[in-house]
């Protein structure tokens, strides 16, 4: 081979590796913004769209004990309280598709409480610091149909000294729990936990990136509003998710309004109570 052509051959060798090398960093870069990073700290200063995370854990009386953490930014335009909108929500039957029976689950909930933790830098997931418990006010909607019912809490903190508004901007951390009833149905022969979706929410200015791990019980299946009662197991209906090996753990991001409302899983072996009969009603 001549020198000329050994030339080009070792050249087009390696813009070739060069070319590989940035297709897999891309694709490595890519991946990254996708699920929410194994972050043990919560610095005001690192800014990252909205996390969610959830922990289910259900009870041998047919209710569920929910724990969620809530991770926010504030900007300068948001004064208002959190606010949780929550009531019942559709698992079967997609509006204006056909006849037939509509299934929803109308959750009963109690025990609310929550508290702010510290964004300083020796505040850890491990070991949050505390900054004080955050009020909590429940406004019931004047709708005479349970199926549009609903309820709105707000969650309210203490002003400091030389604060004018609710929430300071940059980052905040909040705890809130709360225990739902009425959610272990049978719904079309199906016998399982039905958790909303709908939680308490920041300021929903970034794609929110959402985790729903389970105690006991499962796998998690999603519940679209499809004209058949039909759980899925992939939760084809949301953005970028991933499971566990076990399906007991659901992360995904929430870039637009999916078309899951709720997801289902199996009650562990403990149970004491019976399934109640999933609310329903006929179209006219």
């Amino acid at each position: 081979m001549s020198k000329p052509i050994s030339i080009i051959v070792a050249g087009a060798i390696g813009f070739a590796a060069i070319v590989i090398i940035l297709v897999i960093v891309f694709q490595g870069s890519a991946r990254i913004p996708d699920m929410p990073p194994d972050r043990s700290r919560y610095p005001e200063q690192a800014l990252t769209p909205e996390e969610i995370t959830v922990n289910v854990t259900p009870r041998s009386d047919g209710s569920l004990q929910v724990s969620q953490r809530l991770i926010f930014d504030v900007t300068d335009e948001m004064k208002e309280p959190l606010s949780w909108y929550i009531g019942g929500e559709q698992i079967g039957w997609n509006t204006g598709v056909g006849d037939g029976p509509r299934y929803y689950v109308l959750p009963q909930v109690g025990e609310v409480s929550a508290q702010e933790l510290s964004t300083a830098e020796g505040s850890t997931k491990e070991n949050p610091a505390e900054v004080g418990d955050l009020t909590v006010t429940r406004e019931n909607r004047s709708i005479d149909d349970p199926f549009s019912d609903s309820a709105v809490y707000d969650f309210t903190r203490e002003k400091q000294a030389g604060e004018d508004s609710q929430w300071t901007p940059g980052r905040h951390v909040v705890d809130i729990t709360y225990v739902l009833d009425d959610v272990y149905l049978n719904v079309d022969g199906h016998e399982l936990f039905v958790l909303p979706l709908r939680f308490p929410s920041g300021s929903n200015e970034a794609p929110s990136m959402r985790t729903v791990s389970l105690e006991a019980g499962g796998p998690i299946q999603c519940l679209p509003d499809h004209t058949e009662f039909d759980p899925d197991a992939e939760c084809t209906g949301l953005d970028k998710h991933r499971f566990t090996d076990d399906g007991t753990r659901l992360t995904w991001s929430e870039e637009t309004s999916p078309s899951i409302e709720a997801i289902g899983f199996a009650a562990p072996e403990n149970m004491q109570a019976e399934p109640i009969d999933a609310p329903e009603r006929e179209r006219s």
